[in-house]
């Protein structure tokens, strides 16, 4: 799949730095419907589908990069890292091809009403401090190096060792339901056990 347009990254990279580290201080206009739509399109494209505190969690990743000393200091610049490379990016939409899809203006005005409340702080925290996450579905190798804060629909959120959550103590993760114990006869695909055998021929 080709990388991220090289218009967008042009677009995204050449941000100006905001005048204070936390986004509750973007006061520029322009700074700030650049991060929103920057937030906005990571929010659509990483967890568009997901419940609402999924969506909120990714958002809350992306600042909780723009709080580290490590990562780029402007949202947009956090969302596109590494999308020039085919595998190193850090959003796995902004170099597999994603960015190529059209995804429905219903869904992006959602994902930008999400981005607004996080970046106001109206929303409730998630994931305090984290600045990884992954799909269910995938086991990074880096995941183990790092401290798990929850699990919420299809991710789980990580924070990076004795850094400490920013506004608590780690949200512990959300346990999946308990499944149910195995019948004690053999009933394949959910099918009902056959009766049990009497003994007789």
């Amino acid at each position: 799949m080709p990388p991220a347009p090289p218009l967008l990254l042009a677009f995204a990279l050449a941000l100006p730095a905001p005048a204070a580290a936390l986004p509750a201080s973007i006061a520029d206009p322009v700074e700030r419907t650049r991060a929103l739509d920057c937030m906005a399109l990571a929010i659509a494209y990483e967890a568009g589908h997901e419940p609402l505190a999924g969506q909120e969690a990714v958002a809350e990743v992306i600042l909780g990069r723009l709080a580290h000393p490590a990562y780029p200091k402007t949202i947009c610049a956090i969302v596109f890292a590494g999308s020039e490379r085919r595998s190193s990016c850090q959003f796995t939409f902004t170099c597999d091809g994603s960015l190529a899809r059209p995804l429905p203006p219903a869904l992006l005005a959602a994902t930008r009403r999400v981005a607004e409340s996080v970046l106001d702080g109206a929303a409730a925290p998630h994931v305090a401090g984290a600045t990884h996450y992954h799909a269910t579905y995938v086991a990074p190798r880096w995941a183990p190096s790092l401290v798990r804060v929850a699990s919420i629909g299809a991710h789980i959120f990580y924070r990076l060792p004795g850094a400490g959550a920013q506004g608590g103590p780690p949200i512990p993760t959300v346990a999946a339901p308990p499944t149910a114990p195995p019948p004690a006869v053999f009933a394949p695909w959910g099918l009902a056990p056959a009766p049990a055998a009497t003994g007789a021929l």
